[in-house]
């Protein structure tokens, strides 16, 4: 899991077991495209340090931990389980860290749920959003994502969008809209770790 023996152990308590995935209640003060949103984990100093860890100091095996709980995402949905699933792009970086934070995530959907992968959708602004303000990035999100195949189909589908962290959630809105544009039925967010003023709850199988 990329965690000591120690604090592995100590998470496996019982009483102090997660109850995610956590439901990502939605912001009032927007117009949202996405349907639901999903958080694995909450932001605590704990999961702030791995996290950091895991995006920018390589530590790929990290990943796993902020996987924790994604078996019980199919009881979320079980009524009406995705048709294909998007991992949300982002600039690609030199250096030794050819993998996205929620590579784990994306896996499992694979692997375990035997999801198909949308792969048409492409980060295009240069920019880094994380060196944005609350403000630009819904600016900067609005001209960041666009399509590399123009023939999917996805009119009437169920797409889930997978990222590592959800700030504002204005990367994950606008990719949505474009989804919606492009006639998805509905559309999902799940990430890895809630990081914003936005407040979650655990949810039930029902969602």
């Amino acid at each position: 899991m990329g965690l000591c023996k120690v604090c592995t152990k100590l998470n496996s308590k019982k009483q102090n077991r997660w109850k995610g995935p956590y439901t990502i209640q939605n912001s009032k003060d927007r117009f949202l495209f996405y349907d639901a949103a999903y958080s694995l984990q909450k932001r605590d100093p704990e999961t702030k340090e791995l996290f950091l860890s895991l995006k920018f100091q390589n530590e790929k095996q990290i990943s796993n931990y902020f996987c924790l709980g994604w078996k019980r995402l199919a009881q979320v949905w079980k009524d009406d389980p995705p048709d294909y699933f998007v991992l949300v792009p982002s600039k690609k970086k030199p250096g030794p860290k050819p993998y996205h934070a929620a590579w784990s995530i994306q896996n499992r959907l694979v692997n375990g749920l035997n999801l198909r992968e949308d792969t048409s959708l492409r980060k295009i602004s240069k920019d880094k959003q994380s060196e944005m303000g609350f403000q630009e990035r819904f600016f900067h999100a609005k001209k960041a994502f666009g399509f590399i195949k123009s023939d999917r189909m996805i009119r009437g589908l169920h797409v889930l969008l997978v990222d590592d962290i959800f700030t504002t959630g204005a990367s994950l809105n606008e990719i949505a809209r474009l989804y919606k544009l492009r006639g998805a039925r509905k559309v999902t967010c799940v990430v890895c770790l809630l990081s914003g003023v936005i407040e979650s709850n655990g949810c039930s199988s029902q969602g």
